[in-house]
């Protein structure tokens, strides 16, 4: 998977990505692990934009994908390869 936010690019699978994010947070401490990223991450999209985040039933990777795929239909970051 390769991802664009702003003029950042990151690749590797969602699961890597997510966790390049979380460490690039101003207090990684505050996030124990990718997980727990991505459920901050989801609480932050609901808050913004006043929809519904349902993530997949699976494992992270998984919902990792459907989290960034909801961020890109807002504009938030840009899916440039998904395979």
């Amino acid at each position: 998977m390769k991802i664009r936010i702003d003029e950042q690019v990151y690749e590797g699978t969602a699961t890597e990505i997510l966790e390049q994010l979380r460490l690039e947070t101003f207090d990684p401490a505050e996030f124990p692990d990718t997980e727990s990223y991505l459920w901050q991450l989801r609480s932050n999209f609901i808050q913004a934009t006043d929809l519904e985040c349902d993530l997949p039933e699976g494992g992270l990777e998984t919902q990792a994908r459907a989290m960034f795929a909801n961020l890109a239909k807002f504009g938030a970051l840009e899916v440039l390869a998904d395979g």
